[in-house]
């Protein structure tokens, strides 16, 4: 029974989560097509906390205006994933990096605000 509420917990926090979740399986089949905002974090970490809101927000704020243009939101969370963000040489949390056609391009810069990503995202 706990198993069936654990698996239902993770349904609906994966529903509730208004961007993609990447792992080690999806991250390449999912960024290889469209331009993808992927923010690298640790949820221990406390400014990871602090940005979480922030990303929650510029996602929500703009899905609708760039889904059509085929630019997508996803995470990757350090700690369980961190040969990926090895690959993706990321050095402190939160980091917001920008793929092309599953290409890095490299962080966004100043990314960390609302203003930025938003420009930035509404930019591609």
């Amino acid at each position: 029974m706990k198993t069936v509420y654990a698996l239902f917990a993770t349904v609906l926090a994966t529903a509730a989560s208004a961007y993609t979740v990447l792992d080690a399986t999806s991250f390449s089949t999912e960024t290889q097509t469209g331009k993808w905002l992927v923010k690298y974090y640790s949820p221990t970490c406390p400014w990871s906390k602090r940005f979480a809101p922030v990303w929650e927000k510029v996602y929500t704020d703009l899905q609708d205006q760039l889904a059509p243009k085929d630019v997508f939101f996803g995470e990757v969370d350090c700690k369980a994933y961190r040969a990926l963000c090895d690959t993706a040489d990321i050095d402190g949390y939160p980091t917001v990096v920008f793929y092309d056609e599953g290409v890095n391009k490299g962080e966004v810069p100043g990314g960390q605000t609302y203003e930025v990503l938003a420009n930035f995202a509404q930019g591609l």
